[in-house]
C-alpha cells in the first residue's frame, strides 16, 4: 500500500470485506452447485410439502377416472338399465381404444363408428376417453388424431353442439388450458 503522508483511507478495510465477502459467497454457490442431495434430505420435503400452494392451480388430470358412486337402491327399472346400459357401453368404447393399433386401425375404427348407438353422453364420454388416452399414450397420438378427424365427419351437426364432436373436443381443450394459467 502507497503512503499518501500518514493519510489512511478509512473504507479501505471495508471495501476489501465486502471483495471478500463477495469471494466467500461465489464459492459457497459452487459448492451448492456441485452438492448431491441424499435421499433423506430429498424425503424430508415430502411431508413439507403435502399442501399445494396457494397461488398453483388446481390441475385436472384427464387420465384419472372420475368415479360416480350411485346410490343402486336410488335408480328403478329404466334408469337402472339407462345407466347398466351407459356404463356398459362406456366399457366396450374403452375396450376398443385400448385395441388400436396402426395394423388393426381401420377395423377398430370402423367398429368404434358403426358399433355404437351414440347419444349427446356417450358422445361426451368418448371425447372425454380419446382427450386423456391423447394426452397420456403419446406413441398413438397419431392414430387418436386419425380416429378424431373420422368423427368430425361424422357427427358434424352444426345446430347441436352435444353432438358436434369438433365443438366438443375443442371446448375441452379450452377448458384444460384455461385450467393450466
Amino acid at each position: 500500500m502507497e503512503d499518501f503522508g500518514g493519510y489512511q483511507n478509512p473504507y479501505s478495510n471495508t471495501i476489501d470485506v465486502e471483495k471478500e465477502k463477495r469471494k466467500q459467497q461465489e464459492i459457497e454457490d459452487e459448492e451448492e452447485r456441485k452438492k448431491t442431495y441424499s435421499i433423506e434430505f430429498m424425503m424430508s420435503f415430502k411431508e413439507k410439502c403435502r399442501t399445494r400452494p396457494n397461488n398453483m392451480a388446481l390441475l385436472v388430470l384427464p387420465h384419472k377416472k372420475r368415479q360416480v358412486k350411485l346410490n343402486q337402491a336410488t335408480l328403478f327399472g329404466a334408469e337402472k338399465d339407462a345407466q347398466n346400459k351407459f356404463t356398459t357401453q362406456v366399457g366396450r368404447l374403452r375396450m376398443q381404444l385400448n385395441k388400436i393399433t396402426k395394423e388393426n386401425f381401420d377395423k377398430v375404427q370402423h367398429q368404434l363408428m358403426t358399433g355404437f348407438d351414440y347419444n349427446p353422453s356417450l358422445l361426451l364420454e368418448l371425447m372425454k376417453i380419446i382427450f386423456s388416452k391423447s394426452t397420456t399414450e403419446t406413441a398413438y397420438l397419431d392414430l387418436y388424431i386419425k380416429l378424431c378427424v373420422g368423427f368430425f365427419k361424422k357427427f358434424d351437426d352444426p345446430e347441436h353442439t352435444e353432438m358436434n364432436f369438433r365443438k366438443l373436443l375443442l371446448n375441452r381443450c379450452q377448458k384444460q388450458f384455461y385450467k393450466m394459467l
